[in-house]
């Protein structure tokens, strides 16, 4: 394994978005397109095999903006995902800012039907970091749309609702046979290997 791995950058402005299902749908919807951004389509194509995210935080207006000056794929007005860059690359901006950790409001069990989006359900048995989860929504938006079936869902902007259900919905949604993505864990921060974190459900 490198020491110097590739890995998208999800940036959120701390403060810009209070809760986690807020901060998941916009995740979900930054990391598709900076895949799919022709202008980012080397770096994409060399972080595909091991396709690593790290999310980070800018605590003030003046990093935010520092960070809107780089490439980058955004949205809404809170979260951007950087094309891939060995972590030796990450320069100055990237070194300064922290590990997305702030305590954001937690993702409700149910939530309304929301037409046209991927709906997230997070694993109950879990136990993550904000920064973490973020980036397993990102993981499963990027797989769903990867998939080739949801171009509808792409093209609106990948909107997406978060959801924490108990545990026996969860496994019970595990089980589907028509799943948008499934993330199974690498295991090498916060949870053990093969631990599924993210499944996503079709819009619908």
């Amino acid at each position: 394994m490198s020491d110097d791995p590739l890995r998208m950058y999800l940036v959120v402005w701390r403060g810009a978005v209070e809760d986690l299902a807020n901060a998941g749908a916009l995740a979900g919807a930054a990391a598709v397109a900076c895949v799919r951004d022709p202008t980012f389509a080397d770096a994409v194509a060399a972080w595909r095999p091991r396709p690593g995210k790290v999310c980070l935080r800018a605590r003030t207006r003046g990093q935010w903006e520092q960070v809107l000056e780089e490439p980058h794929a955004q949205a809404g007005d809170s979260v951007v995902a950087l094309p891939p860059r060995r972590r030796s690359e990450r320069g100055p901006l990237l070194e300064r800012l922290q590990a997305m950790s702030t305590d954001l409001s937690a993702a409700p069990e149910t939530a309304p039907p929301q037409p046209g989006a991927l709906t997230y359900l997070l694993n109950p048995d879990a136990q993550m970091s904000s920064g973490k989860t973020l980036a397993q929504i990102a993981h499963a938006a990027v797989i769903a749309a990867d998939t080739g079936r949801f171009e509808d869902w792409v093209r609106a902007g990948c909107p997406g609702r978060v959801l924490a259900p108990a545990a026996d919905g969860f496994a019970a949604a595990c089980a589907r046979a028509d799943l948008a993505a499934c993330v199974a864990d690498a295991g090498l921060t916060e949870v053990a290997p093969g631990t599924i974190t993210v499944i996503a459900l079709p819009p619908g």
